[in-house]
């Protein structure tokens, strides 16, 4: 029996890397994608087996090129698996009042568009398989409103639309698609470093800073502190127990610590009561 196959982009660190350490614990032949980070440490956890390739996810000639390696190894057999994981959080920063309107145009690339330039390049691979599977990796974050941090949140709102409109047109050609929303990884996105204070803040025209310092904390003091965080090989064996093995994938899966909570307060609670509280958290007192 061939073993299964699967793709997974922005896989050398994080997310990414604990899901194909995973797969590749488990048989699977995977391909791991990644952008600007060296996959070393993946290649040094993983088997022979493992094929590392350069995929820049925003740039549509190295997703074509990723996908023509893919179909060369694979000799004619199918892709079962294809994760959408790579992302990036700090390609926009600031308020919408000013935030940089083409850096924002690049986080959508890199967020949205990445994901649905893999998931067009590689769907005819992806058809051949007996099980195909796409999962496209989402955010929690979507349920919180976050003032000075909105631009992720935003891209991932529309990820999550894209995921269920494949869903239904992908549907009658076997092919099962799912929106994966991890809640509290220790990954390089949940590390908040002091140089994205910075940033943040300098992205500020002089007229404005104080303005802004005075109402508002930097979010990723609010996020950091209330934080729970699994590790990534934790909640790789969660997804792979609940997603991966799962005979019918569900429309999307919420995983990690109170991984209830975000889902539960925004199906539940008004629009006004989550603003308030939303105000109370990142709102200086």
């Amino acid at each position: 029996m061939n073993a299964r196959t699967a793709f997974v982009t922005g896989a050398a660190t994080g997310i990414g890397k604990g899901l194909v350490e995973k797969l590749d614990r488990e048989g699977w032949r995977v391909f791991a994608g990644y952008n600007r980070t060296p996959p070393d440490a993946l290649v040094a956890a993983c088997g022979p087996e493992l094929r590392t390739m350069c995929c820049t996810v925003s740039d549509p000639d190295s997703v074509a090129e990723a996908a023509r390696q893919i179909e060369e190894a694979l000799q004619g057999a199918a892709l079962d698996l294809l994760v959408n994981n790579a992302a990036t959080a700090t390609e926009a920063t600031g308020a919408i009042e000013n935030v940089n309107i083409e850096a924002f145009q690049r986080l959508f690339e890199v967020n949205l568009w990445g994901a649905l330039r893999l998931t067009q390049a590689l769907l005819p691979l992806v058809r051949k398989s007996d099980d195909p599977r796409i999962i496209n990796v989402g955010s929690p974050s979507q349920y919180l409103t976050i003032p000075l941090g909105a631009q992720y949140p935003i891209s991932k709102v529309a990820l999550a639309k894209l995921t269920e409109a494949l869903r239904i047109e992908l549907k009658p050609f076997g092919i099962q698609v799912t929106s994966l929303e991890p809640n509290g990884v220790q990954s390089p996105m949940t590390s908040f470093p002091e140089h994205e204070k910075t940033d943040l803040w300098a992205s500020f025209p002089e007229h404005l800073l104080g303005e802004y310092q005075r109402h508002f904390q930097y979010p990723g003091d609010v996020l950091e502190a209330a934080a729970s965080l699994w590790t990534p090989e934790k909640f790789a064996d969660k997804v792979y127990r609940q997603v991966v093995c799962a005979k019918k994938l569900k429309p999307r899966y919420i995983i990690g610590p109170n991984a209830w909570v975000l889902p539960t307060l925004d199906r539940w609670v008004s629009k006004s009561a989550q603003e308030r509280l939303f105000e109370r958290m990142f709102r200086k007192s």
